[in-house]
């Protein structure tokens, strides 16, 4: 489902950005830097990573004629990318990002495009898809949040909550059109999702190829801290200032096996030990985890009554709806609303949804109350990812990043589990309201906070830090 409210776009190994107006966002976001080649290259990989998502379990059954050998496949995916999560940050933090995005789009045309040879020549069987998996969980580890840690290198930090509104209400829109089109796709052969796969991973490849400008150690800026290209700062070398990236522990080779594990952890170690990341990851991971199994179980519930399978399948297109909705007014609210207002506004929406869609009765109500769910979330999303950035430096993202999908991978399947108990021995009615307690007492960390109530809108969030006392990392 969505990503977690505590993730982070990228960070800055410089002040951030001087801007306190909001003037000419749009236009700036869109053309006074390289987030147009970003956004088509991100929606590149997200488009197929929702494609196969959907189409490989089916491939795979259709293949082996077993469920738990199809499952197994995403099982597999999902423990070797956890595993890699942590290494994974040092090497985006360590290595141009820029080049990962490239690596990652390569390996990806690389494999589907093997895949797709395969299953045209009708060899495509099990082991081949095992392969498959092992090799994309290895990609998604080590560099499948690339992308998301060199954002806030695109844009500058005043723009980060606009861009991020942007993002969710883009993946909500692909995660509508996954399923449908994976389906069609399917339909035409095994192997046509592989093709259009191969054929996304080579336009990512050639849309980040074309980025320019962009955060990297030993990169420019100009004056206003936005990264340059390398050609634009030559030209400009009176405007522009040769930032300092990355600190000597940084820049130098690990030289050590204990070290690089320093490194490795010292991410997940600085949300762990700051009360306000550590609450706010804590929370938002909870909460998260909690709602997911909840439309898991409801889902499970609706269609168990085989009458009622494609009324099951709306619930993840009603929360899908809910969150674009969202995006169309997010811009609006962050620039208009005070930042604690909209972050509160999340958790209260997201608690009384799952309440609400744990006590309806009908299923057109469970679907209205679980898109009300979601409504605040692009808005909540850019205010706490754009105001947490702000607290991270540009070289350790990777780090950062790789530590709360850690603990995010940590909650979500211990919490997934034990609803699938709670469900077959107490029933559904008993485990979804308790799912929906779970998510107000998940939320209660995170909105008695004072530093996030108080939070203010985008041009106050330096002065809030400082006042605050908040540490950056």
């Amino acid at each position: 489902m969505a990503d977690s409210i505590g993730t982070v776009n990228n960070q800055s190994s410089t002040q951030p950005n001087g801007h306190n107006s909001h003037s000419n966002t749009t236009e700036s976001l869109w053309r006074g830097t390289d987030y147009g080649k970003w956004f088509v290259a991100d929606s590149c990989t997200s488009l197929s990573s929702s494609i196969q998502g959907f189409a490989m379990p089916l491939i795979a059954q259709t293949v082996t004629g077993s469920p738990a050998q199809a499952t197994l496949l995403d099982s597999i995916m999902t423990m070797i990318s956890s595993v890699l999560r942590l290494p994974g940050g040092v090497v985006q933090d360590k290595y141009d990002r820029k080049k990962l995005m490239i690596a990652f789009g390569l390996i990806g045309f690389a494999l589907f495009g093997i895949c797709t040879a395969l299953g045209w020549a009708g060899l495509l069987i099990y082991p081949v898809l095992m392969v498959l998996a092992i090799c994309l969980g290895i990609r998604s580890g080590l560099l499948g949040t690339t992308s998301n840690t060199m954002l806030r290198g695109i844009v500058p930090d005043q723009l980060l909550p606009k861009a991020s509104s942007l993002n969710d209400g883009r993946d909500a829109a692909l995660e509508l059109a996954g399923a449908p089109v994976g389906g069609v796709l399917i339909g035409g052969g095994l192997w046509l999702p592989f093709a259009v796969s191969a054929l996304l991973n080579l336009l990512e490849t050639a849309a980040a190829m074309r980025i320019t400008k962009y955060w990297h150690r030993g990169g420019r800026t100009n004056t206003e801290g936005r990264a340059l290209a390398d050609d634009e700062a030559d030209e400009n070398g009176d405007a522009a200032n040769i930032t300092q990236a990355a600190d000597e522990q940084a820049t130098t080779t690990i030289s050590s096996a204990s070290q690089y594990w320093r490194e490795m952890f010292s991410g997940f170690r600085w949300l762990l030990s700051e009360r306000f990341e550590r609450r706010l990851i804590l929370s938002s991971a909870l909460a998260f985890a909690c709602f997911n199994s909840f439309l898991l179980i409801t889902v499970l519930s609706i269609g168990s009554d085989p009458s009622h399978v494609v009324s099951a399948s709306f619930m993840n297109v009603s929360v899908s709806v809910g969150v674009i909705v969202g995006s169309l007014i997010s811009s609006v609210l962050v620039q208009h609303v005070r930042g604690g207002i909209v972050a509160v506004s999340f958790y209260v929406l997201m608690s009384i949804g799952a309440l609400g869609a744990a006590l309806a009765p009908w299923i057109l109500a469970r679907m209205a109350f679980l898109a009300i769910s979601l409504l605040a979330l692009p808005a909540g999303n850019a205010v706490i990812n754009g105001f947490q950035s702000l607290l991270i430096n540009k070289e350790h993202m990777g780090r950062v990043f790789a530590g709360m999908g850690m603990i995010e991978t940590i909650a979500a399947p211990v919490i997934t589990f034990l609803s699938g108990i709670a469900m077959q021995h107490w029933g559904y009615s008993v485990t979804s309201v308790a799912l929906g307690l779970c998510i107000v007492a998940a939320a209660i960390p995170a909105v008695t906070m004072r530093e996030l109530v108080t939070l203010p809108k985008p041009d106050g969030w330096e002065d809030h830090i400082r006042k605050s006392g908040l540490t950056k990392f």
